[in-house]
């Protein structure tokens, strides 16, 4: 679709190998660009609150990604998982957040990320987050984890074995969009967790559909 969206502008290619061709380099550059970008760090990050209805207070705020050029942080996601490089964008957005809540110096600020199906199951990734609370024992405990269910993970056990390694360096593990997939009761019951946060589609009409 987006080869026959951008082929538009320009001249039709004459053969199919032409079309594969033009199709090939079109994604190397996509997939180069959106290395750069997360090796040189050109993003933010968004804080959105995460409220206590109880209290009304925040009990943390979710850092969401945006990206310099304003394209849809969705898409990109996308493209990352489909490059292979969402392990290090994974990374590059957990340093942020840690350098963010070490330089609260009300010691308040709890901020969580986000991490795919496939950063969760490397060994890698509990590696780095390991360095990087060492580093910085002032994020110790402020730093949240959130495993989207709609992110598909190949090893249960695996992540299971990751998640509770991240929990031992003091850090809460939450299962994001529970019911948005199709394998919401198999994560329940394979992964040890502290927070399920339940898809929006369930709980609008909670008070008056029975």
């Amino acid at each position: 679709d987006d080869f026959l969206r951008e082929g538009l502008k320009d001249t039709p290619p004459m053969t199919l190998s032409e079309a594969m061709n033009r199709s090939v380099k079109r994604t190397l550059a996509r997939a180069g660009a959106l290395g750069a970008a997360v090796s040189q760090r050109r993003f933010t990050l968004a804080y959105q609150p995460v409220v206590e209805l109880s209290s009304g207070q925040a009990h943390h705020h979710e850092a969401l990604v945006r990206f310099e050029d304003g394209a849809s942080p969705f898409a990109l996601i996308r493209r990352a998982e489909e490059f292979d490089i969402i392990e290090e964008l994974d990374h590059a957005i957990a340093e942020q957040a840690v350098r963010r809540i070490a330089a609260d110096r009300a010691g308040n600020v709890r901020l969580a990320v986000n991490v795919s199906g496939r950063t969760i199951v490397s060994e890698t990734f509990v590696d780095h987050i390991g360095r990087l609370l060492a580093a910085t024992p002032a994020a110790k405990g402020k730093l949240i984890f959130e495993v989207p269910e709609t992110s598909a993970i190949d090893d249960l056990p695996r992540a299971n074995r990751h998640i509770q390694a991240l929990r031992g360096l003091g850090s809460l593990v939450c299962l994001d969009d529970f019911g948005a997939g199709a394998a919401s009761f198999a994560y329940l019951q394979e992964l040890t967790l502290d927070i399920v946060k339940i898809d929006g589609r369930y709980v609008r009409e909670l008070a008056g559909n029975s």
